[in-house]
């Protein structure tokens, strides 16, 4: 008996790093991202409903679609899953800007691109040469600039998702002027800020699991255009912006409707007859907060407009699939049209 109970006892520590090596593997490899199992989704979208009245999240949160209630939408991935994102190039779309700001409407630009990338998910980056547990995310960078007087502002988000499952995987943030550098990361759920202003400074927080980052509504949504929206979406406040004082997420009514031949002439090519393609609008809305967002109803959905209630809105200049990375020689500007150079 005695010699029973010491090997009983010499397990005790192997058991105990079997344990501990799982756990850190696990984080390692960025398992707050996996996919949840179709039984885990609906209880995700259970839980986030009874803790939030009954409201639906966003299919491209942390995790695999977490607060998703079925009853309440529907998300479509089938744009994320489009063999388009294989061609070795980029969405690129540069869109004439109006931004509200210091009490007036400044005139700038932003650029929109959307690109399918290798991920390693123990470091959180691109991944140059992808290992076994690497996978594809889409990036979304978000770019900003607008003069204001005599300073101008450069502002850019980088949203990444996995594009099997739409889970965020990283935010990254910087929003910089004559006045000064403010930036923001999350990563595993963490997000870490860093600003100029008094009041904020370096902070760090939990990122909310079932919010979508407003920086990359501009392609969260698109699994909306074609699928059906949640009655309520938990949206994250910009990063962009580069304020980090008040980052509370809140709720938005999805208002979606569809408006036939509404694509602009710079969305690009016409149908057989010469008519523009068929859009969707979705419309949120949280009190007297605003935001309006108009897709091409075909895939890949790409944006074509727009608007803020305070007076900033997008409006689409040009967008191609192109190698934009290898047009970066004098002369690649002459892409842009005039008015977005």
């Amino acid at each position: 008996m005695p010699r029973t109970w010491w090997k009983c006892l010499a397990v005790v520590p192997l058991l105990g790093l079997t344990l501990w090596w799982i756990r850190s593997d696990g984080q390692e490899t960025g398992v707050i991202a996996a996919p949840l199992t179709a039984a885990g989704q609906a209880a995700a979208g259970t839980l986030a409903a009874a803790r939030a009245g009954g409201h639906g999240g966003g299919g491209m949160g942390i995790g695999s679609s977490p607060g998703i209630d079925p009853s309440t939408g529907a998300p479509d991935p089938a744009w994320r899953r489009a063999a388009l994102w294989d061609d070795g190039k980029a969405e690129f779309c540069a869109y004439e800007v109006s931004w509200a700001h210091y009490g007036h409407v400044y005139k700038g630009r932003a650029l929109l691109v959307l690109v399918k990338e290798p991920w390693s998910p123990a470091r959180e980056v691109k991944a140059d040469h992808p290992g076994r547990d690497s996978f594809e995310v889409l990036k979304l960078n978000h770019v900003r600039d607008v003069a204001t007087g005599i300073y101008t502002y450069h502002q850019m988000a980088s949203v990444f998702w996995r594009r099997d499952s739409g889970a965020l995987q990283k935010i990254a943030a910087t929003s910089s002027e004559a006045c000064g550098v403010s930036f923001a990361e999350m990563t595993r759920g963490r997000l870490q800020t860093h600003s100029y202003f008094d009041g904020e400074g370096d902070a760090a927080r939990a990122y909310p699991g079932d919010a979508v980052p407003e920086d990359g509504l501009p392609a969260a949504l698109r699994d909306y255009v074609a699928g059906t929206p949640p009655a309520l979406l938990e949206v994250f406040p910009s990063l962009l912006a580069g304020r980090f004082g008040e980052l509370k997420a809140r709720d938005y009514r999805v208002e979606r409707r569809k408006l036939p031949g509404e694509a602009p002439a710079a969305a690009g090519p016409r149908d057989a007859q010469g008519g523009a393609p068929d859009a969707v609008e979705l419309r949120l809305v949280s009190g007297s907060s605003k935001l309006t967002y108009t897709f091409e109803a075909p895939l890949p959905h790409r944006l074509l407009r727009f608007e803020r209630g305070d007076g900033t809105a997008y409006r689409l200049a040009r967008c191609e699939r192109i190698a934009y990375w290898d047009m970066h020689d004098p002369g690649g500007e002459s892409w842009l049209p005039p008015a977005v150079r």
